[in-house]
C-alpha cells in the first residue's frame, strides 16, 4: 500500500535509505575530488560532508585515470604446438596457463566438479559461505571445486598422493570428489548425518545443501583438504 512506511519496508526488503544511499555516494565523489585537488573543505553547506565523518582516511590512493596508448608490453598467444618443446616468447617473458594446458588439460576436474556442485550464482548462498570461518570457508571452496590433495588432483600436481580411497580402503576406488561426496560405502553414515543421505547420486545434489553442512561433513571425514 502507497501508505506504508518506507523505513518498514526499506527493513524487510534489505534495501539501504535513499538518504543513506545519497551520502555514502557524495562522500566517495568528495573523496574523490579531494585526492584530485578539486575539492575545498567548507563548514556549513554540501561542502562540509567530509568533516562530519572520522572515520575517512586524510589521504587515499586514488589516482586521475590515463589512456596510455601504446604498451610496453607484448601479449603472445602462442598454440600448443610452439610451446610443448620450450617456453614461448622471450627469454625472461611471464608465461599464464589458464585453461588447463600446464597439467595437459587436466583442469578441467577443478572446472567439472564446480559446475555441478555450484551451477549458478546465489546471492544467498555465497552470503551464508563467507559467514562461515575462515577455515571452514577454505575446506568447502577447496572440496568443492576440486582443488585439494586428494588422490587425482595430488597426482596431477605430482604431490604424494593415495592410490585408492582411505576412507573405505577399496583398492578398486580412486579417490575423487565424486567418490568422496556421493559413493564411498565407509562415510555413508556421515553422510547421511551432514547431507541427508547415505549416498548421493551426483555431486549435483551438492547444489542443493548448505555450505555449512559441506563443512561438517568434510571436518568430519577427516579428509583434510590443504
Amino acid at each position: 500500500m502507497r501508505t506504508t512506511p518506507s523505513d518498514a519496508l526499506d527493513a524487510i526488503l534489505n534495501i539501504p535509505p535513499i538518504r543513506q544511499i545519497s551520502i555514502d555516494m557524495s562522500t566517495l565523489a568528495a573523496i574523490r575530488l579531494r585526492d584530485l585537488d578539486y575539492w575545498k573543505d567548507h563548514l556549513t553547506g554540501h561542502s562540509s560532508i567530509l568533516l562530519k565523518n572520522n572515520n575517512i582516511p586524510s589521504k587515499t590512493d586514488y589516482c586521475m585515470p590515463t589512456e596510455h596508448m601504446a604498451t610496453p608490453f607484448h601479449t603472445l598467444i602462442p598454440k600448443r604446438d610452439e610451446w610443448t618443446s620450450a617456453t614461448p616468447g622471450q627469454e625472461g617473458a611471464l608465461s599464464f596457463y589458464t585453461d588447463g594446458s600446464k597439467l595437459d588439460n587436466q583442469n578441467s576436474l577443478v572446472g567439472r566438479v564446480a559446475r555441478q556442485s555450484w551451477p549458478h550464482i546465489d546471492k544467498a548462498r555465497s552470503n551464508a559461505l563467507c559467514n562461515l570461518s575462515r577455515r571452514d570457508c577454505s575446506l568447502v571452496i577447496r572440496s568443492l571445486t576440486g582443488h585439494w590433495l586428494i588422490g587425482i588432483h595430488a597426482q596431477r600436481l605430482n604431490s604424494p598422493y593415495n592410490d585408492f580411497c582411505r576412507s573405505c580402503r577399496d583398492e578398486e576406488e580412486e579417490e575423487s570428489p565424486e567418490h568422496f561426496f556421493c559413493f564411498c560405502p565407509a562415510l555413508s553414515s556421515r553422510r547421511f548425518r551432514f547431507l541427508g543421505k547415505p549416498f548421493l547420486d551426483g555431486l549435483g545434489d551438492l547444489a542443493s545443501l548448505s555450505p555449512r553442512k559441506i563443512a561438517q561433513f568434510v571436518q568430519s571425514s577427516n579428509w583434510t583438504p590443504f
